[in-house]
Parts: structure tokens; sequence; C-alpha cells
């Protein structure tokens, strides 16, 4: 039930072919007259790879990320033949070892931080001061440190981390009189690029303006020889100045001071209080030789792992499990929101609306009242109070959350207008960096969802967007920078890329299949239709896509195109009179009766008879119970419809308004055009229901 619910809600309203041109005139150039099915990617397992193009559901690897490049041909597309048995092998691979994720999440997986680590080194023991009471942490610092003489992330340089992590390593060696070369050499990575500070124009680190004053003091203490008074310093220091007075000094449930072990530690060393102890043996148990730069995380971590399944497409591998993980979430969700961990001491508006997003579009009952914790006095949104300046994430965040306000939600529609503005502002200025995260693609990301709003949008379109922006290499920015393996994790991509091949195979197999029966019909002849199938077979696969829904969206497809064809045919025709024996053949199911009637017509009666038949013979196997009888009523009231419809037009008559609603109404044919498709679901209709729909 919860998928069937979920999976109706997400697919949001049927969308017309029309529509769906319209949309990929939006997003590209696209000519469904010379459509071809897309090519499949090529899933690269070792090396860092996107796929580009904007066109019908295509994806491709590698390419440099730094601009869009136009849609590759299609040689150039259809370079790989995937042997489909072994990524099959290995899709069920990937769906074990991801699984096997949800089922080890527990606080938060995140890569050590050098800062951080190097804080709990300085912890003296209590039996012998001289020594420290964690020597694996002191280890890990002498074991770490970069090839230019750096502490930090090793896989991204960040010119804010590397110093943070690098002096606060310099000081605790030196506090402990070891690692003199190291010393020396992380020396001289400082005073060689502190002066950088000047010109740096990427994101600060969390903090930054607070942590690299006061240890730069510390070290000024200890007779380390680095440039103090450089003039960009004088800018720091004022930031610092401004942020000490908005900083509200907490403890958390935890003992630590805000979850950071780093400052955890500067409590401790003044305080000896017994609950930040209690918290830093904990950390070290926990990860041995080093710490990371929060601790813990569990509620970012879930969130946004769940956000990122879904929106590479892979959910429906995981819905027990993402279920699951959002009964924690909503466990932890309080009326002031959520915060990074489930007992934050602030919450921020990032994770609220993510968290909030998610819940409510898997039928939990969340209120949007709570994003009042986050307006000031001028009714602004903040990421949370106290904040110095305003990123980008949050408020893409916020903007996608206000997608699914209900009626009547008004705080929705404010945040809404306020999200959009903030993001374009950012996107019109080429400012779209943020202060959380350094991303592959932010800016396109972006971009993207403010052009597809979530009530447009195609689910395929979107993670084929999502899989070309996804960066499984992605950063994050906290103290010093680091990497969630949850979050950003190189096997989602992979079995992404996978999955889309899959369903490329799939929907090529029904479009040929769809073809085959096309022409065997002669309806590719233009003077019966110039239709192409393809076009409306690919405006169902964008929203039905899933692999058990295969059958129906042939059935779907097929009988659009007759019904297309039925229409035009009643419209255009020349004999009335022959278009009225059509309608009996039709009453009596009869073949012989349009054999005395011309090719076009007799060519369309056959493939409205032996499609109709051959979907009996499947959708009687499908419902458990006979339903040529429900198909044969639809078929005889919509083509009545249509020669009304024709007499009307022939004879001028004039209707009242009432009857020329209700006449275009009928003349949709909505129930004959989705009917056939149902019939071929997992659930089997009721005798009702059916009855209700034929006379519907």
């Amino acid at each position: 039930m919860r998928s069937f619910t979920n999976s109706t809600l997400l697919s949001k309203s049927a969308i017309s072919s029309h529509t769906l041109s319209s949309n990929y005139h939006h997003l590209g150039s696209l000519s469904f007259s010379n459509f071809s099915y897309p090519a499949v990617v090529r899933p690269n397992y070792f090396h860092r790879s996107r796929p580009t193009g904007v066109g019908a559901l295509k994806v491709i690897s590698e390419g440099a990320l730094e601009k869009k490049t136009d849609d590759p041909s299609p040689s150039q597309l259809n370079t790989f033949d995937p042997d489909e048995d072994e990524n099959e092998g290995r899709i069920e691979s990937l769906v074990k070892e991801i699984k096997e994720l949800f089922s080890s999440i527990g606080d938060g997986e995140v890569n050590p931080s050098a800062y951080d680590t190097a804080w709990i080194a300085r912890i003296p023991s209590i039996d012998d001061p001289t020594k420290p009471l964690f020597p694996r942490t002191l280890e890990w610092i002498m074991k770490n440190q970069l090839e230019d003489g750096s502490w930090g992330e090793s896989t991204f340089f960040s010119l804010y981390d590397r110093l943070v992590c690098t002096l606060s390593c310099i000081i605790t060696l030196t506090k402990w009189s070891q690692g003199d070369e190291l010393i020396a050499r992380g020396l001289h990575f400082l005073q060689t690029r502190i002066q950088d500070l000047g010109n740096e124009k990427s994101v600060r680190t969390v903090g930054f303006e607070m942590i690299f004053p006061s240890m730069l003091n510390e070290a000024k203490t200890l007779g380390l020889h680095l440039p103090y008074h450089l003039p960009c310093m004088k800018h720091i220091i004022k930031l610092r100045e401004e942020k000490m007075r908005r900083i509200l000094k907490l403890q958390c449930a935890n003992g630590s001071m805000w979850d950071s072990p780093s400052a955890t530690v500067a409590t401790y060393l003044n305080t000896n209080d017994e609950k930040c102890f209690e918290y830093l043996t904990y950390i070290v148990k926990r990860f041995k030789d080093h710490a990371p730069f929060t601790y813990p995380l569990d509620t970012f971590e879930r969130g946004w792992m769940i956000d990122t399944i879904q929106r590479l497409g892979i959910d429906h591998h995981f819905r027990e499990e993402i279920f699951d993980t959002l009964d924690y979430l909503y466990r932890y969700l309080r009326k002031d929101g959520l915060g990074w961990e489930r007992e934050a001491v602030v919450t921020d508006i990032d994770d609220t609306c993510m968290g909030l997003r998610l819940l409510r579009l898997h039928g939990y009952p969340v209120s949007s009242d709570v994003l009042e914790y986050f307006k000031d006095n001028n009714d602004t949104f903040l990421c949370f109070m106290g904040e110095t300046h305003k990123g980008v994430s949050e408020f893409f965040n916020l903007y996608r959350f206000s997608q699914i306000a209900f009626p009547g939600e008004k705080i929705l529609k404010e945040a809404k207008k306020f999200a959009e503005q903030h993001l374009k502002i950012g996107i019109n200025d080429n400012q779209a960096y943020d202060k959380w995260a350094i991303k592959k693609a932010l800016q396109m990301e972006i971009e993207w969802g403010l052009r597809n709003e979530w009530k447009m949008s195609l689910p395929r379109l979107d993670a084929q967007e999502y899989i070309r922006n996804y960066g499984e290499n992605d950063v994050w920015i906290g103290k010093s920078v680091y990497r969630m393996y949850y979050i950003n994790n190189s096997k989602y991509l992979e079995l992404a890329k996978l999955e889309h091949n899959k369903l490329h195979a799939m929907h090529t197999r029904e479009a040929n299949s769809i073809l085959t029966w096309w022409n065997s019909y002669g309806f590719d002849d233009p003077l019966i239709t110039l239709l192409n199938p393809k076009e409306i077979h690919l405006s169902i696969c964008t929203s039905i896509y899933e692999e058990e829904f295969s059958a129906s969206r042939i059935a779907y497809t097929k009988w659009n195109c007759i019904e297309n064809i039925l229409k035009d045919m009643f419209q255009s025709y020349e004999s009335i009179e022959e278009l009225k024996l059509f309608c009996q053949a039709i009453n009596e199911w009869k073949p012989a009766l349009v054999q005395v009637l011309p090719t076009k017509l007799k060519r369309v009666f056959m493939g409205v008879y032996d499609t109709m038949n051959e979907l009996e013979t499947v959708a009687k196997n499908a419902q458990g119970k006979d339903i040529i009888s429900y198909l044969h009523d639809l078929r005889k009231k919509q083509v009545q419809q249509y020669l009304y419809t024709r007499e009307v037009k022939d004879t001028k008559q004039i209707e009242s308004f009432e009857e020329y609603v209700d006449h275009v109404k009928n003349g949709l044919a909505v129930a004959i055009r989705l009917v056939p498709a149902m019939f071929l679901v997992r659930d089997a209709l009721s005798a009702k229901a059916l009855e209700d729909m034929v006379r519907g």
C-alpha cells in the first residue's frame, strides 16, 4: 500500500504528448519525426564520469564538467552494446551492497578531520601529563601529512581547510615535542600560503574567522615563526569580532560542545568537565586513531542519503529501507524542525526542509508551520538564527519543499517566493556557490530545478539530469572539508547508469514491437496518418517507466495511436455513409462488413479488431476474468461519439453551451485511451469499477 500510494503521488497527473513535446522544445531541440531512442551509458567503474545532453532520455559517461556540450551524434553514442546478463548481475550486486549501507547506518560515516584529531591528541594522560591520553591520534597526525607539508582533505584543495588543519596539527606536535621535520614542512606551507587569503575566492570553512585567529595567537605564544600581521588578517579578525557577539555557548546532551570534538577538547582542557570527557572517550573508541569534524550527524546523513537515491532514480530497489529510515527522521522531528543530528542544540532550515519534503511525499503527516522558527524580525527566512551570510543549498531545499504545498499553506507560498528570488539572483550573478558543500554542478542543478517545477517535471528526465550533475566525489564544508560516504558514493552513480541502460534497452524493445505492429497494418502510410507512435510511447515512458509496467505502456501506446487515427478519420473522411458502415462493423464486431469499404477503412478496422482481441487475451490473464465485453462496450460508445461529432459538424447544428461542453469531454476519449493500459497493471479491477468506467 505504501509503494502504491507513493507511486501515485509521485507520478502526478497524466501528461499529454503535446505537453511533452512542448517540454522537450523548452529543454532543447528535438524532432520526433527523426526521433531515435537514446543510446546507452557505458558504466565506468574506475573513473569519475558524467552524462551529458538533455535529449530524449540519454546519458553518456565521461567528459568535462565545466561547460555544457551539444548533444553527441548517434555514432558517438552507439559505441557500447552492454551484455544485459552481466549488467543484471552487477545491478543485483550493487543493490545488495547499498542495502548493506542502509542496514549499517548509524550516527554518521564521515572521513577524518585533521583539525579535530589534532585537538584530541592534545589531551594529556591523567597518569602521566607528559604523554597524550590518546596516543594513536598523535600517530595519525604524524602519518597523514600531505606532500606539500599541509594537513587536510587530500582529494580536494581548500586553502581555508588546509590552513586550519595544518596549524592545528603543528600546534599539537609542538606541544608534545614530536615530529620536528613535519613541523618544519608545515610551517613552510603556512608561511607561503597564509598571504594568499587576501585573494582567496572560495567558500570559507565554517568558523574559520573564529578558529584561525585564535590558533595564530596560540602559535605566537609557542614561538612559532609565522606571518602574524598580514593585512588580510585584519578582515578575518573583524569577522571574528562580529561573530563573537552572536555565538551561544551551549553543551549538547551528549556532553559535547555543539557536537564538535575540537570545541569539546578546548572546553575540557579548561574545565575538566566530566561529560566532555565522556564524549571524547566515545569518539576515540568509535574512530580509533582520528576524529571527524563533528559527530553525530545521523539525521543529516539519512535525509540526504534518501534524497540522493531517489533523485538518481534507483529508490524502487530500497522501498522498505527508505521507509525505515524515514520512520527514524519522523521520530526525531521536533516542533522547531530538524538539525544535523537527532539532539542538535540548534535546528536549521536545510535539514528541516529536506526532512519535511521527504516525509510529506511518503505520506507522513507533517506541518509547514515549523518554518516560522526560521524567520527573523523582518520575516526573512534564515538557515538558523545568528548566521552571518546566506548559502544556496538551504534555500534550494526550501524551494523544493514549497513545491509540494497543500492548498492554503500561506507560509509555503511565502517561502517559494523568497527562495525563488534568492536562487535567481545567485544564478544570474554566477554566485550559486554554497557555504555547506562544494558540489560538482550546483548551478546546473538549481537552474534545472527552477525551470522544471515539481508538478510539471518528468521523473526519468529528472533522474537523467541528476545523474549528469551528481558528484560522487563532492566534499562538504565544516570547520574543515569532509566527505559523506553514505551521500556521495560511486556505487549509487554506477547503479543509476546501469538502471538507465536497462530501461533504455527495455523501452527500445517496446518501441520496436510497437513499430512492427504499426507497420503490419499499413499505418505508416501517410494517407492514413502522419502520427509517429514513438512520440506517444515516449510520453508514457517518461512518467510510467518501471519494468513491471512494460505491457501496460505498450497497450497505452497502441490504443492512443488507434484513437488518434479514428478521431482524425471521422473528422476528415469524405463519405459519412462509409463511416456509418464502419460503425456498424464495430457494433456487430464483424470484419466481413468492412470488406466493401476502401482500403484505408479496412486497415483501420482490422487494426482495431486484432488489437482488441490481442489485449483481451493478455488482460484476461492479468485480471482473471473475461473483459472483452467491457472493451467492446467502450469501443462502440466512442465510435458513436465520433460519428455524432461528424454529423453535428456536417449539419452545422447549433448546440447549447452545456451540450457543447459535454460533447467536447466525450470527444476526448479518456476512458478508451486509459482503460486498456489499466487492465495490465498489478491490481485486478473489480466488476463495479469496470462497469463505472464503461458508463463514465
